[in-house]
């Protein structure tokens, strides 16, 4: 065999090897892929609804700012350094940015809506790859050695508008989603100390842009209530145009004192009994009427000094407590037995 003849001979095996190799190798790929799906695990899944919580919170959070911050740089251009009031151009990049925070069409386009598709599909069991229940999430019969324990976090949530239990993915997400908006409110209130005011007059700008086209009737109504939102929740509960951000309010006691009295002809004795009401409404009361004990036991009775139990903010109980006695006369009330 002529030496050109046995190159080329060797030539077609060495390409016949290779292509054995490549051949091995894409099986070896395919084997590797498939034990790494059979390979996951409860606590692997479990993992993974924690890291998308912590990335898409992130996410939500910066897009948010971005979103805000995008509208008032572009009043702060036109107002601070212009001079000029905001121009239909301006009103229609707000809109643009805050159709992103409320989007009544719940097409998956808004940030929250964004942010709970991502979570839920690491996160919700029954999703695909999820091996992980509920119960791992929350702590309570799981069934991986290390649980995530969202009942760490029940009574902390019920300051963002939870229940007091976290029972669903969705729940978890609720809380998420007013914690980390908090955080981007307070951000905002002191980056654009005007924010409030400019929110006003980016509000009234969206209000005289023409109307959006009738494939998408609610864009700019859709936008201004997230403007309006946003200034709501900067305003605070005092709306007087200067922050006053409540990041999650502490929930109702389940058990707090409140005063429900008749005076006595005699003295100023009067009868209290456990009462739930505000953080602000115990508080004024625990201030006012002091120094109580149980006489007889099972009722609160006290002695009110100038008239203590008048002091605190007039309780809707009042009213129904207080009616049905005669001057001079004075009923008791019994202590709930669940109360401290």
């Amino acid at each position: 065999m002529s030496k050109t003849r046995r190159l080329h001979v060797e030539s077609k095996h060495a390409g016949r090897r290779l292509g054995l190799v490549r051949i091995v190798s894409a099986a070896a790929l395919s084997l590797s892929v498939v034990h790494g799906a059979e390979g996951q695990t409860a606590s692997s899944s479990l993992t993974n609804c924690q890291k998308a919580v912590k990335v898409e919170t992130a996410k939500y959070l910066k897009k948010k700012q971005a979103a805000i911050t995008a509208c008032l740089q572009k009043v702060a251009t036109r107002i601070v350094k212009s001079n000029l009031a905001i121009d239909n151009l301006s009103a229609r990049l707000c809109v643009t940015q805050f159709r992103k925070l409320n989007d009544s069409r719940v097409v998956g386009a808004s940030l929250i809506e964004k942010m709970t598709t991502n979570i839920k599909k690491k996160c919700e069991p029954g999703m695909p790859g999820v091996l992980h229940t509920f119960a791992d999430i929350r702590g309570i019969m799981n069934t991986v050695p290390q649980p995530l324990k969202t009942t760490n976090i029940d009574t902390w949530c019920k300051r963002f508008g939870g229940d007091g239990s976290i029972d669903s993915v969705q729940e978890w997400i609720n809380c998420l989603t007013q914690a980390h908006s908090c955080d981007a409110d307070s951000g905002i209130s002191v980056q654009y100390p005007r924010a409030i005011e400019w929110l006003g007059l980016v509000n009234t700008a969206i209000g005289a842009l023409p109307p959006p086209p009738a494939s998408d009737p609610n864009r700019n109504t859709d936008a201004a209530t997230g403007v309006t939102n946003l200034k709501s929740e900067l305003d605070g509960a005092v709306v007087d145009g200067l922050p006053d951000i409540e990041c999650g309010v502490a929930p109702t006691p389940s058990c707090s004192t409140a005063c429900c009295y008749q005076e006595f002809g005699l003295g100023s004795q009067v009868s209290c009994f456990q009462y739930t009401g505000t953080a602000a409404e115990v508080a004024s009361f625990s201030a006012a009427c002091n120094g109580k004990a149980s006489t007889p036991p099972g009722a609160w009775s006290m002695t009110s000094s100038a008239g203590a139990c008048g002091n605190p903010p007039d309780f809707p109980t009042h009213s129904a407590c207080s009616s049905g006695g005669t001057p001079g006369s004075f009923v008791l009330i019994p202590q709930d037995s669940t109360c401290p």
